[in-house]
């Protein structure tokens, strides 16, 4: 890769709430940036270009990148940043694959399985892991977004190396306006994450599609929270530390604690867009990353009988939207 004051050449393959985000700030620092879009999307990028709008405070900004309807095979690129569903992945992986001059593909994808797949696929030595901290909606051409306030893009070696690449790569995010953090176990972290919001993903779903309604539902919180402790406890059986280090502190806190200030949490705008509105958008997936977890427990012999109870509520049918 060049120098980290060097404009790098920048992929971004999915063109969603979040492929959208990076391709247009890293644009606007100066990269030279290409979008992966499909369909409807690549017409309206074509026409509109990236258009954001921050939840937060309304701002609207519009960026206009070199916008692509196919993985370039044979152009190379610094690095390519990887911004789909997990559901969408097994699809994505073998076009990803066709581009053999690519040196890295940071993985910005939900997973509680680790990133295997994405090694069979690409080798080992250009897969970094990532996380985008950010979520929203699509409405038309309009992406409507929220960003973790003080929150980090996460990212990692699968060695937990500090490298060059690494470096270069958290350079151009700052650059572009983005807060970084590095882990030295992201496979550790990603899984731990789907352990936290896969339950209260469900939990969104028991309430109808309501962050306020969840909120206000001690019961279910306190559900969700036990769900939250079965997962993190799945991972840790398969050897995996707890990451990031804040969540150990976390993890000490009784429930009689921890509920209220997650009731205040589940309430606040931030669970609007970035946590309800994300989950009701990214159902199928929220619903395949609580069966990894679910698989990860029966690998083990786990019981989590809360886990599982919550998980029905992933089925349309059980708890339908009725929330506006």
């Amino acid at each position: 890769m060049q120098s980290s004051t060097t404009p790098l050449e920048i992929l971004v393959f999915g063109a969603g709430v979040l492929g959208s985000l990076y391709a247009a700030r890293l644009a606007d620092a100066g990269h030279h940036v290409s979008l992966v879009a499909r369909g409807r999307r690549y017409r309206d990028l074509r026409e509109h270009g990236v258009v954001l709008e921050y939840f937060d405070t309304g701002k609207q900004t519009t960026t206009h990148v070199r916008t692509l309807d196919t993985m370039p095979t044979d152009e190379h690129y610094d690095v390519c940043l990887v911004l789909v569903q997990k559901t969408q992945l097994d699809t994505a992986l073998p076009v990803l694959a066709g581009n053999a001059v690519i040196p890295t593909f940071v993985f910005m994808v939900n997973t509680a399985e680790g990133p295997q797949a994405m090694i069979d696929a690409l080798g080992r030595e250009r897969v970094v892991l990532g996380f985008a901290n950010a979520g929203g909606e699509r409405d038309g051409h309009l992406v409507r977004l929220m960003e973790g306030k003080g929150k980090a893009v996460t990212l990692g070696e699968l060695d937990g190396s500090r490298s060059q690449r690494l470096r270069q790569i958290e350079a151009a995010l700052r650059g572009a306006g983005f807060k970084v953090e590095i882990s030295r176990n992201m496979d550790a972290w990603l899984r731990h994450h789907v352990a936290i919001v896969g339950p209260f993903a469900n939990g969104f779903y028991l309430a109808g599609g309501c962050n306020v309604a969840l909120a206000k539902d001690r019961k279910a919180v306190l559900m969700a929270l036990r769900a939250m402790r079965e997962g993190i406890a799945v991972v840790r059986a398969h050897g995996f530390p707890l990451e990031p280090p804040a969540l150990r502190v976390m993890m000490l806190l009784p429930n009689v604690v921890l509920v209220p200030l997650l009731q205040r949490l589940l309430a606040s705008p931030i669970m609007d867009i970035g946590g309800k509105r994300h989950a009701l958008a990214a159902r199928e997936e929220m619903t395949a990353l609580n069966e990894e977890l679910l698989a990860l427990a029966d690998a083990v012999g786990m019981d989590t009988p809360m886990m599982r109870e919550l998980h029905r509520y992933s089925d349309p049918a059980v708890a339908p939207v009725v929330a506006a």
